[in-house]
């Protein structure tokens, strides 16, 4: 805490620092040409939000609201702060506005493009009417890379749900998928202008990033025009889908589109998407309707017709929905049944708790958890084939979590292993628990530190090397213990065989 009041400080000295050179430089009423003179009436830039439309990697769209329309459609932007003192940006980009129908306001867009990957930009956005404040994103990286996002939905119109964004905002996702069910009404655009108050405020990480929206739509948009003209989406707008570095393919789809649009449309383009998909690691899906029953809404049978068969035969790893208002995380499913590990079935989640009166939570053979609370999900991906699922509530307690692992091609992991020193177990390392008694064993040392920087995280030891496969007689157990010597971590890994 101590350390970024610290850095808070240094950064207000360096604005104020900069804002005296600026108006020595520039004396106040002699601001260079190219930027449009601000008018009489100031209109500044209200609801700044951030969507894709391309590549996370090198692009991103700014969206903003004003009362007139000659307010402005400019970003200006740089990869260093500029504390928002307009001539001080290197770039800059125009967009364009529109009105919005049954509202007052004029809405603004502009999507930057030919960014760097996994780059910190600072923006302001505006024009005449004058500049919002600086706010900065990150772009995506263009290779596999360790990140967390956040899931969830039905915030509706419920001032709860300001306690769940704060709570997320903690975490410094890098964007939000949200489940649909924003607002209570889509048609009354009161109700969207508190919600992206909400966005405006709150979705500011701990790091200073302001957080993107991946959204899709639920039952309570009512498939409005207000939806449509306030995000800024890749495609139709209803489907599409965004690869993050090579590592996640996010998916969305539309549970309440027409029954030939889900039948047909979506399915058709959906396993050309998932066919594409086999470089990605993960692939998550999102739409509104829960498929499988937890309490509240029923099933949605038309989805288990026509999707669930093909997150089957492509693997699809987890399953984002909303509609029922707790959350809900299915054992791993393949063909609508139970089956043993996550790497024969996808894990089904409802996240429908960011603000909406709760729904009771009803177990079912196929339930992993539930929870009737306020909640988000965070998940978050590790370079070696490591993913870690967690449901948290809005005092940023964990109360439900899985691990998820798949082996990464090229990777480190098992290299380090096959590189580890056999060692006969003299008793200093007792066995696993679940070792059987007539055994010989010995022990495998090896150097955990070379898995870094590329490799396993330090505090996911367990995780990493929790695989188990059989060499002969031998069995690598699950059980792993590690110790810290002369500033290396050392690994033990124990080998049985049995007699």
């Amino acid at each position: 805490m101590k350390f970024g009041k610290a850095v808070a400080g240094i950064l207000i000295i360096f604005c104020v620092l900069l804002l005296l050179t600026f108006l020595i430089v520039h004396p106040l009423g002699l601001l260079p040409a190219t930027l449009p003179e601000r008018v009489g009436v100031v209109d500044s830039s209200k609801h700044v939000r951030l969507t894709y439309q391309h590549s996370p990697a090198s692009t991103i769209t700014v969206t903003w609201k004003t009362e007139t329309s000659t307010a402005g459609d400019v970003v200006l932007y740089d990869t260093v702060p500029r504390c928002g003192v307009p001539s001080s940006y290197r770039y800059s980009a125009m967009g364009s506005h529109h009105s919005l129908t049954g509202a007052s306001g004029y809405i603004h867009q502009v999507e930057l493009t030919g960014l760097e990957p996994d780059t910190t930009y600072y923006f302001v956005c505006g024009g005449p009417g004058g500049y919002s404040g600086e706010r900065s994103f990150r772009t995506a990286p263009s290779s596999a890379s360790e990140f967390g996002f956040v899931a969830g939905g039905d915030s509706r119109s419920d001032p709860a749900r300001t306690l769940v964004s704060k709570a997320m905002s903690l975490t410094n996702p890098s964007f939000v998928m949200h489940a649909g069910d924003m607002v209570e009404d889509g048609t009354i655009q009161s109700q969207w202008g508190v919600w992206f108050t909400d966005v405006h405020d709150n979705w500011i990480g701990g790091n200073g990033l302001s957080i993107p929206v991946v959204p899709c739509l639920g039952n309570h948009e009512r498939n409005a025009t207000n939806y449509y003209e306030q995000f800024a989406l890749p495609g139709n707008e209803q489907w599409y889908y965004l690869d993050w570095g090579q590592t996640v393919r996010i998916i969305i789809l539309n549970s309440e589109a027409s029954p030939s649009q889900i039948s047909i449309d979506q399915t058709v383009w959906l396993e050309n998407v998932l066919s594409s998909a086999a470089e990605y690691q993960w692939k998550i899906v999102m739409f509104h309707r829960n498929v499988y029953y937890s309490g509240g809404h029923g099933n949605a049978t038309d989805i288990q017709e026509y999707w669930v068969p093909l997150f089957d035969g492509y693997h699809v790893d987890i399953v984002i929905q909303g509609h029922t208002h707790h959350y809900h995380r299915t054992k791993p499913m393949n063909n609508n049944s139970v089956v043993s590990s996550p790497q024969k079935g996808t894990i089904y989640v409802t996240s429908g708790g960011w603000g909406a009166p709760l729904h009771d939570y009803v177990k079912q053979p196929y339930s992993a958890h539930g929870n009737k609370t306020l909640h988000f999900t965070l998940i978050s991906v590790f370079q070696n084939g490591t993913l870690l699922l967690q449901a948290r509530d809005v005092n940023g307690y964990t109360f439900d979590e899985i691990w998820l692992h798949k082996t990464v091609a090229g990777s480190n992991i098992l290299n380090v292993i096959n590189q580890g020193t056999e060692k006969e177990n003299t008793g200093s390392h007792p066995l696993p628990i679940n070792a059987p008694t007539n055994t010989n064993s010995f022990v495998k040392v090896f150097d955990l530190s070379r898995l870094k920087p590329e490799g396993c995280p330090r505090n996911l030891f367990r995780v990493c090397f929790s695989v188990e496969f059989t060499e002969g007689c031998l069995e690598i157990s699950t059980a792993f213990r590690s110790v810290r010597t002369s500033g290396s971590l050392i690994g033990y890994i124990y080998i049985i065989c049995s007699d």
